[in-house]
């Protein structure tokens, strides 16, 4: 697993794509990385018209965009915290980033799920509330890569109170 979203997205998904190919090569090993985890869990939950929260700035969020797009999703709004420091995510409360999300959200109502990106922001405890509350799935950095780092070590990914996401996916989605 490479841990990393902007890491792995920022170049596009040629790039990423290539960056999986190498790794593969390198390692003779099943791989994935965080982007691919988000994108894998988006499909997961069946959402294809997103509203996305985000730590980072505009450029950033333009180039996430930009990726989601080329893999197949309709980003119906995007916003981030404008976070540029690398410590700054991990300043972020659950309620913020549940603030944001509820804004992208607003603002974007057709969206049939929300990617709360980052692996820095703190969003195991997220999800869950986040559901109940909107009636949308979540899938964010940190907990899709857990899920698919646990897959691809043969596990289910499966983890009852974290959101449908991590309760819902089995083996072999």
């Amino acid at each position: 697993m490479v841990i990393g979203t902007s890491l792995t997205f920022y170049k596009g998904a040629v790039a990423h794509r290539r960056l999986l190919d190498d790794l593969r090569a390198a390692t003779g090993l099943p791989v994935s990385t965080m982007s691919q985890a988000v994108v894998d869990g988006l499909r997961a939950v069946g959402a294809k018209k997103i509203a996305v929260a985000t730590a980072y700035d505009g450029e950033v969020n333009r180039r996430l965009k930009d990726f989601l797009t080329q893999e197949g999703f309709e980003v119906r709004a995007i916003d981030g915290f404008g976070i540029t420091d690398f410590g700054g995510p991990s300043r972020m409360s659950e309620p913020d980033i549940l603030d944001l999300g509820a804004k992208v959200c607003q603002e974007a109502l057709d969206a049939e799920g929300l990617l709360i990106s980052c692996g820095g922001l703190r969003t195991l405890g997220v999800a869950r509330p986040f559901e109940e509350r909107h009636r949308i799935p979540v899938v964010s950095s940190m907990p899709a890569a857990l899920w698919a780092a646990m897959r691809l070590a043969g596990a289910s990914g499966q983890v009852a109170g974290c959101g449908r996401l991590l309760a819902e996916s089995g083996a072999n989605d």
